[in-house]
């Protein structure tokens, strides 16, 4: 019996071991990127750690100018991220910011191998010691050497890891300013101007990223021609990944080929099952050719993946109350608004709603809510029309 107990509390050791240095080397990691941006950057920052950017169902302090998130769960705790609140156009302070992570895992490989060496550790210390060595060493290459399948993170958006973006930032330090405004305009819904600036380096510079970033802003600004002749260009260049099927599915969705986008879609989630932006178009394009019951399953898949996703509840709303459930459609589209207030697609599904009871001037002033959060919302300017039809009988 004794010698049970002991191999399960040498056991219990061990994994302990390994979680605490695991997210003791996750974070030394990002703790080189905060510093080195606190020194040529400056701003704040926020360092999640066992998330990509997650802040839900974990704890957070703050010292200063910095934010760190923990996730409770801590086997997630071999994944972090550190993120500036303000973007800078510095390309050298940013080439510094993102090689600081690297230099701070091999700075710790360092240390414990002089420790190892030079000294005379024992037992669990020496242990220890030694997974702390392999831990961060494992980070430096991981992290150094370039990877081009990007990292997702919880806002849908993709990066890359430190060796690819520093490989990234030499190969295009000319275009860099240029990457960076088209990046603050489409956070501003100003695809206008993002538009403009792409163009004015496309098709000079034929990187997959920027070419990317062009998509999505003529996704946005409602150009879905001229997003599907640059998936097309993306595709002579590359593999298409998972989000890039998803945008081709998006743009043929409101172009009104939704047979087309439904194959897109499906392709998508074959490379990446857990995309949930395409379990949230996929049943997006379902609720417009009415394939409710296909919708909500979307839907339900996309929440249980990203428990925040506004989109999906307001979508999900939107099926539910088109086969009867009022009560559970309002309550979804009611969370939708909860999470984000200023998501014009649920004020314009709340429209439908009130639309479809007959209640015409409650859904009008829902639809030009939604006009005046997003005057690009699909499908918006038929139902403003249709509505006004309906008011002046």
């Amino acid at each position: 019996m004794s010698d049970i107990i002991i191999i399960i509390t040498y056991t219990l050791a061990v994994l302990f071991f390994f979680a605490f240095t695991r997210v003791l080397t996750t974070t030394i990691h990002e703790l080189g990127h905060y510093i080195a941006g606190s020194v040529f950057l400056k701003g704040n920052y926020t360092i999640f750690i066992g998330s990509y950017g997650d802040p839900s169902k974990g704890f957070h302090f703050k010292i200063g100018n910095l934010k760190v998130h923990f996730k409770y769960n801590p086997i997630l705790w071999q994944y972090g991220l550190c993120v500036p609140k303000e973007t800078n156009n510095s390309i050298l302070g940013n080439y510094l910011f993102t090689l600081a992570g690297p230099i701070a895992s091999l700075l710790t490989t360092f240390f414990c191998f002089y420790i190892l060496i030079l000294t005379e550790l024992h037992g669990f210390i020496k242990f220890g010691t030694t997974l702390l060595f392999l831990s961060s060493i494992t980070d430096f290459f991981y992290n150094i050497l370039p990877h081009k399948t990007p990292i997702k993170l919880h806002n849908g958006k993709i990066i890359y890891n430190d060796g690819q973006s520093l490989k990234n930032l030499l190969k295009y330090k000319k275009t860099y300013n240029q990457y960076l405004k088209i990046y603050e305009f489409c956070n501003k819904s100003e695809f206008d101007k993002a538009i403009a600036v792409f163009e004015s380096i496309y098709p000079t510079n034929t990187d997959p990223n920027l070419i990317r970033m062009g998509i999505a802003a003529y996704i946005n600004n409602k150009n879905y021609s001229r997003a599907i002749d640059l998936l097309t260009v993306l595709k002579s260049l590359e593999e298409l990944n998972s989000d890039d099927l998803s945008n081709y599915g998006l743009a043929y969705s409101y172009l009104g080929e939704h047979n087309i986008a439904l194959e897109f879609y499906n392709q998508s989630l074959q490379l990446n099952p857990d995309n949930f932006n395409s379990l949230n178009n996929r049943g997006y394009t379902y609720n417009l050719i009415e394939k409710y019951t296909e919708a909500i399953a979307d839907f339900n898949r996309a929440i249980k993946l990203n428990i925040d996703f506004a989109y999906a509840y307001n979508n999900r709303g939107l099926a539910h109350i088109k086969l009867g459930n009022l009560e559970g459609g309002l309550k979804d589209i009611d969370k939708s608004m909860e999470i984000d207030q200023n998501n014009s697609y649920a004020y314009k599904n709340l429209g439908i709603y009130y639309f479809d009871i007959g209640n015409y001037e409650k859904a009008k002033e829902l639809f030009l809510k939604a006009k005046e959060l997003n005057n690009k919302t699909h499908g918006l300017p038929e139902l403003i029309e249709a509505v006004n039809k309906r008011l002046s009988v």
